[in-house]
């Protein structure tokens, strides 16, 4: 297995092994163009290299490489994280899935390939399960990457990250609702963007709150 391949010298990485990957050449000896020695790549021998198709170095490769290697495409996979729900309020999968729409809708060209995937949610094989470590992970990794994406378009980051987490006239992320003693005020606003995804009585009566002020100021 060859982790980022794309970013790798694909000279050094293969040698004269690039002759020998095809399937019509597995099992048979050959004899290296350089070495002239004789070699056989077996018949039972998997080659996997991984990359991210956010990175705009893939268009980089060797047409010669292409050929040789047959291409899987890896979305971001919400049924890992099915059933798990954090402070009996947030569903990952849901949260994670809406997410990923409004990165869709707002950040433009490349969307698709930017979109969070469900490995961020994932420790040891295994969905996150206590809320201290999501907090810290949408903190430390998915805000940091969405601030890369929207890069000082801080409207944009709200309309994606959620208007109660950014705020656009100071520019800044309201790191202070990841405090733990601002749990319920996270909770709230990281599910205010999509609160068809929970029946939190926080949301619900968020939205109530705001119905009612909606009509007062109308």
């Amino acid at each position: 297995m060859i982790d980022e391949i794309n970013r790798g010298d694909i000279p050094r990485i293969f040698g004269e092994l690039i002759t020998l990957l095809e399937n019509d050449k597995r099992g048979v000896s050959h004899q290296l163009p350089l070495s002239k020695e004789a070699f056989a790549v077996p018949e039972n021998v998997y080659l996997i290299g991984t990359m991210n198709t956010a990175d705009r170095s893939i268009a980089l490769l060797d047409t010669a490489l292409r050929r040789r290697f047959g291409f899987i495409e890896l979305m971001p996979d919400y049924g890992v994280l099915e059933d798990v729900v954090l402070a009996d309020s947030i569903p990952i999968a849901g949260w994670l899935e809406k997410l990923n729409e409004r990165i869709l809708e707002h950040i433009g060209k490349d969307a698709r390939n930017l979109q969070i995937g469900h490995a961020y949610l994932m420790e040891r094989g295994r969905p996150v399960s206590e809320m201290e470590r999501f907090t810290r992970i949408i903190e430390e990794d998915i805000v940091p990457l969405l601030q890369e994406y929207c890069y000082e378009d801080y409207p944009t980051l709200a309309a994606v990250l959620g208007e109660g987490l950014v705020d656009t006239q100071r520019q800044r992320i309201r790191y202070e609702l990841f405090e733990p003693d601002q749990r319920d005020s996270f909770i709230q606003n990281i599910l205010a963007p999509s609160p068809e995804i929970t029946t939190s009585p926080q949301i619900v009566e968020q939205e109530e709150y705001d119905e009612e002020n909606g009509d007062e100021e109308e």
